[in-house]
């Protein structure tokens, strides 16, 4: 599982701000492959007193968080992210996990530290799913006490996200001042990373606030520790940044399904992609034509009869291999994942038009539409394509970069 985790500064009331760099974050991650994006304590709202800025505080339907996790649709990264929560009158402080335009669930703080005394605590524990790895997730304070961790530990959970929002006593005016502060946090905060990753035998993942708000200053790190509690990466110092780290936890769902798609390249440079949606006829996503091999098929097989069935062709000259792609996902049915293992090929041939009786009858296989795009009209367009870089391997085919037969075309 590849996880980007990040020191953030998070404005205190700078909702719109925290947001933007919450979707460069997300595309940060997206270029470098990551599954899920691990953000600070109050990351969105940023620290928030519930006594002075109530205002401040946002319900978990409120219009940036579902902005928020739509981007984990158009980027194909999922994310946990802080809020201050507001219900009414009641306050918590909030983890959320959303991932493909889902909000999957909600964690909410249930051992608060001190200047927390206007929110209320959670009950149970903060457990997700990814695909086959479940992960648990902490916050801040928690570090000091052990049953939210023991809880997860017990949950089967072997990843433990710790998003953490520190407020240093006084303000930083010199190096030397932040450097104190990072020191301390790095005794506190990793040193409990550190504890408890050695007890219970998890990994332990960091993300932490970083740097100046308008009335309060955070010492930023981000950090991955091993279940033996030795630490394996973290950032250098108390700057905002990012860290991609790789744990080793599996993701892929067995039986693992294998499948084939074929670029359909026309003498312009367009690609035939179509357009899968679920059964209310969203927006949806676009993709080359393709599907799961059949028992007893090759690729090479599966790619001569999905072009028949999608595309009425059987003259269609298959080849050559362009990529693999393995992705994990929660299908339609909520609860539900499955991992799709796929080998690209690629197919030139002139532009023809598929008939539209066949284009009706595979609504039935969730397929809505065809239709011929160039890469400068996916941008243009912002439509969601699988995998999201597809506009870009079409740049790459047009200027004669032509992709090996086993790169990684997951991204």
């Amino acid at each position: 599982m590849r996880l980007l985790l990040a020191a953030v500064e998070c404005a205190k009331g700078g909702v719109e701000a925290n947001l933007r760099r919450h979707v460069e974050l997300l595309e940060e991650a997206a270029g470098a492959g990551c599954d899920l994006a691990v953000f600070p304590e109050f990351s969105l709202t940023g620290s928030v007193d519930p006594g002075r800025h109530p205002e401040r505080a946002l319900g978990v339907d409120a219009g940036p968080v579902r902005e928020l996790v739509a981007e984990t649709r158009r980027t194909g990264v999922a994310a946990v992210f802080g809020i201050a929560e507001r219900s009414a009158d009641r306050f918590h402080i909030a983890q959320l996990y959303a991932h493909d335009g889902r909000l999957d669930g909600v964690y909410r703080k249930r051992h608060l530290g001190e200047g927390e005394e206007g929110f209320e605590v959670g009950g149970g524990p903060g457990v997700f799913r990814f695909g086959a790895a479940s992960f648990g997730v902490t916050i801040c304070a928690e570090g000091e006490v052990d049953f939210p961790w023991e809880d997860v530990a017990r949950a089967g959970a072997p990843l433990v996200l710790f998003c953490s929002a520190p407020g240093l006593d006084g303000r930083r005016s010199d190096g030397a001042g932040w450097r104190a502060g990072h020191h301390w946090w790095c005794s506190a905060g990793l040193g409990d990373a550190v504890r408890h990753a050695r007890q219970l035998g998890v990994w332990v993942a960091m993300a932490t606030q970083a740097g100046s708000t308008e009335d309060e200053d955070f010492p930023g790190l981000a950090a991955l520790v091993r279940p033996d509690g030795e630490v394996a990466a973290r950032l250098p110092d108390w700057r905002p940044g990012t860290l991609v780290v790789d744990v080793p936890v599996r993701v892929a769902v067995e039986p693992v399904r294998e499948a084939v798609r074929v670029l359909v390249v026309d003498e312009l440079q367009r690609a035939l992609l179509v357009r899968f949606a679920d059964a209310a006829g969203g927006p949806g996503w676009w993709a080359p034509p393709g599907g799961g091999l059949e028992p007893g098929e090759d690729h090479r097989a599966a790619a001569g009869r999905e072009l028949r069935e999608e595309l009425g062709r059987d003259d269609l000259a298959v080849g050559p291999w362009i990529g693999r792609r393995s992705h994990t996902f929660e299908t339609l049915e909520p609860g539900r994942w499955m991992t799709q293992r796929e080998r690209w090929a690629l197919c030139r041939t002139s532009r023809f038009e598929v008939d539209p009786e066949r284009v009706a009858w595979l609504r039935r296989e969730g397929i809505h539409e065809l239709r011929w795009w160039s890469a400068d009209e996916l941008r243009a367009a912002g439509a969601l394509t699988t995998p999201r870089r597809l506009a870009q391997l079409l740049d790459d085919l047009r200027q004669g970069r032509m992709p090996g037969p086993d790169g990684d075309l997951r991204v």
